[in-house]
């Protein structure tokens, strides 16, 4: 039986929740993103009042309010089924800032050591290492990210990434990578 779009968006987004709830709490809270933002910072060795790292977190900050807005919760955790709605939600957000976006923007300057506007193999070899992937794995999400083959991953092809990875059939797209999925 083939699956259809929207469940493999489900159980992309399901499964972007058991990553994210590294407490194995069964919930998700701001402090499990508080904690993907660290490793960030920490992997990067960031001062956390650098501008990457407040980018970082001030676009996490903005997409879990989002999570929380879209869910219908009144509280400040969430729960699988409705973190997969509100992430759904969140992600088919055609609003001038779409917060899932915001994220990708920020993850891309983070991995933009250099300031050239582009993502070399090297720069995604250490995010890889960061979020603790094997290096073959990110070898492989580099080359399919590189829609251009120019040896480079541009703002456009990232934000491309994550797009596919959000709205695609394909549960192992290489966008994950934007949201710490390896």
């Amino acid at each position: 039986m083939a699956i259809t779009p929207s469940e493999a968006i489900d159980a992309r987004f399901g499964h972007l929740f058991d990553v994210l709830d590294t407490d194995d709490d069964k919930v998700a809270t701001w402090d499990d993103y508080r904690r993907l933002v660290e490793r960030y910072i920490s992997g990067y060795r960031l001062d956390p009042e650098e501008r990457k790292a407040r980018a970082l977190d001030s676009s996490y900050r903005a997409l879990w309010q989002e999570l929380l807005r879209r869910s219908d919760e009144t509280g400040v955790r969430l729960e699988r089924e409705r973190f997969v709605a509100a992430m759904r939600a969140v992600s088919e957000d055609r609003s001038r800032h779409n917060a899932v976006e915001g994220v990708a923007e920020a993850v891309f300057d983070l991995l933009d050591e250099d300031g050239d506007d582009r993502i070399s193999l090297e720069e995604f070899l250490t995010y890889a290492d960061v979020l603790g992937a094997r290096e073959e794995d990110a070898r492989n999400r580099f080359a399919h990210v590189d829609t251009d083959g120019d040896e480079h991953i541009s703002r456009e092809e990232f934000v491309l990434s994550a797009r596919q990875y959000l709205f695609g059939e394909d549960i192992e797209s290489p966008g994950g990578f934007v949201f710490g999925v390896v």
